[in-house]
C-alpha cells in the first residue's frame, strides 16, 4: 500500500513538472513559484523562500545539509507545501549541518531568528541574558503541510511549530533530535500522521499549549515520553503505537506553561497500543519530567474533563494508567505545591485531575517492576487512582487485574 501510494505519488508530481514545464513560458517565473523542485546538492530554503504563498515545494531523494542558518535547519514563515518524495528505499533525509538547534521550524517571520536567543527552546523558553522580549504575535502562519522528510540529529527539536493555524505533518520522523521530536506550541487545527519520533531526552512528539489537534497512527519509541500534551484543549490521540520510552503516553498540567495557556482539558486517548515503556528516564535534571517514575503507559497528571478509552495497554514495571493531582504527587519533591514559588492561586485551584473517564480499556502485565527507587512504588498496578477526592473522574468496563486507589475504590462511571 505505501509503495503504490509512493508510486502514484511520483507520478502525480512528474505530471505536474510537465505542466509546469508547458505553462511556464506563458505565464514566466509565476508559475515557477507556484511549483519548486529540489534535488541533492540544491537548496530546500531557497526554494521554500521562492515559493508562492500556498505553493509546493517537492524534494527529491537525498540527504540534505541547509546552511542558511546557522539555528534551524529549514525555516518556514508562510502558508506552503513541502513535500519529500520519500520512497521505502530512497528517503529524503534532513541533516544538521553543524550545530543547527532545529531541522524545520514553521513560526512567524518575527520569530524566526528568535529562536536562536532562548537558552533552550521548552518552557517557559528562557531568553538568554540581555536578550529582550520577542513581540507577542496572534497566529499568522497559515495553511503549512509538512511530509515525507526524515529529521535527524538536532540538538533542540526535529520540527517545532508556534502561532500556525492550519497545519498537516504527514510521514515525518524525527531521529536522535535531543529534546523534542515533533513539537508543536500555541498552534490549532492540526494534524500528525503516520509520523514517528525517537531518541528524545524528553517526548518524541509533545503537543503543548495548542487546541483542536490530532495526532494519528505515529510510532513513539526510544523517548522519555512518547506522545505529551500539556495545556492544550480538544486534542484527540488514537491509533498510535509507543513502545520503549519511559512513559508512553503523558497528559500533563504544567505550570511552565501556564501563562500561556491556563488548562488542560477535553484530551481523548483511544484505542492506542502502549506497551513496554519502561526505558530510564533520562530527562534533564531538575525539570518536572525528571521526576516521573519510569514505567507507565499512559499518566494523566491535572487533566480535566478527558478521556482514556478502548486501548490495548501492556507490560509496564510501574503502572498501566496512572490518574493522579498535580500537588499530591509532587508532595515533598522540589516542586512541591506548598513551597514552589511559580505556582498562582489560579493554578492551585485548577490542579487536581478532575471529570476524567477512563473506559473500556484492556490492561495485563503492569506492575510488576516498579523499580526500588520509585518513592511511588506501592502504587504499582494496572490502574492507579492518586487524587485527595474523586473530583468526578471515574472508571468502567475496564479489564485488569490489579488496582491502587487513595480513595481505596476506583469511582464507577454514572
Amino acid at each position: 500500500m505505501n509503495r503504490a501510494w509512493n508510486h502514484h505519488r511520483i507520478v502525480a508530481s512528474v505530471v505536474v513538472l510537465l505542466l509546469v514545464g508547458k505553462i511556464a513560458p506563458l505565464f514566466a517565473d509565476s508559475a515557477l513559484r507556484w511549483v519548486q523542485v529540489v534535488a541533492p546538492g540544491q537548496s530546500i530554503q531557497a526554494a521554500i523562500d521562492q515559493a508562492a504563498s500556498g505553493g509546493w515545494v517537492y524534494v527529491l531523494p537525498g540527504i540534505y545539509r541547509e546552511t542558511a542558518s546557522t539555528t534551524n535547519g529549514l525555516s518556514i514563515s508562510r502558508s506552503v507545501h513541502l513535500v519529500g518524495l520519500s520512497t521505502a528505499r530512497k528517503k529524503v533525509v534532513l541533516k544538521n549541518s553543524g550545530t543547527q538547534r532545529n531541522g524545520i521550524v514553521a513560526v512567524p517571520a518575527a520569530h524566526t531568528n528568535c529562536l536562536s536567543c532562548h537558552a533552550a527552546l521548552a518552557p517557559p523558553f528562557a531568553l538568554l541574558p540581555g536578550v529582550p522580549d520577542a513581540p507577542s504575535v496572534e497566529p499568522a502562519v497559515r495553511n503549512v503541510a509538512i511530509s515525507g522528510i526524515t529529521i535527524e540529529d538536532f540538538t533542540n527539536n526535529g520540527l517545532f511549530t508556534r502561532n500556525v493555524d492550519g497545519f498537516a505533518i504527514v510521514d515525518v520522523h524525527a531521529v536522535g533530535n535531543k529534546n523534542y521530536g515533533i513539537f508543536p506550541t500555541r498552534s490549532t487545527n492540526g494534524v500528525i500522521l503516520r509520523s514517528s519520533a525517537t531518541g528524545a531526552d524528553d517526548s518524541g512528539i509533545w503537543i503543548e499549549t495548542s487546541t483542536n489537534i490530532t495526532a494519528a497512527q505515529n510510532v513513539v519509541t526510544g523517548n522519555v515520553v512518547g506522545l505529551e500534551v500539556s495545556n492544550s484543549d480538544n486534542v484527540l490521540l488514537t491509533r498510535n503505537e509507543a513502545s520503549g520510552n519511559s512513559v508512553g503516553m503523558a497528559l500533563m498540567f504544567l505550570p511552565d506553561a501556564f501563562d500561556e495557556f491556563p488548562d488542560l482539558r477535553r484530551i481523548a486517548i483511544r484505542g492506542n497500543h502502549l506497551h513496554d515503556n519502561n526505558k530510564v528516564n533520562t530527562a534533564r535534571a531538575g525539570s518536572p519530567l525528571a521526576t516521573v517514575p519510569a514505567g507507565m503507559g499512559i499518566f494523566l497528571l491535572g487533566a480535566d474533563d478527558s478521556l482514556i478509552a478502548g486501548n490495548v495497554i501492556e507490560n509496564h514495571g510501574f503502572v498501566g494508567i496512572g490518574v493522579a493531582d498535580y500537588c499530591l504527587v509532587m508532595a515533598g519533591g522540589p516542586f512541591d505545591c506548598a513551597t514552589d514559588p511559580r505556582l498562582t492561586e489560579e493554578f492551585l485551584l485548577d490542579s487536581p485531575a478532575s471529570g476524567n473517564r477512563v473506559v473500556g480499556n484492556r490492561l495485563r502485565g503492569n506492575g510488576t517492576a516498579p523499580g526500588p527507587a520509585n518513592p511511588f512504588a506501592f502504587a504499582a498496578s494496572d490502574l492507579g487512582l492518586m487524587t485527595v477526592d474523586d473530583h468526578g473522574n471515574c472508571f468502567q468496563a475496564n479489564v485488569f487485574a490489579t488496582l491502587f486507589s487513595t480513595l481505596g475504590i476506583l469511582p464507577a462511571c454514572q
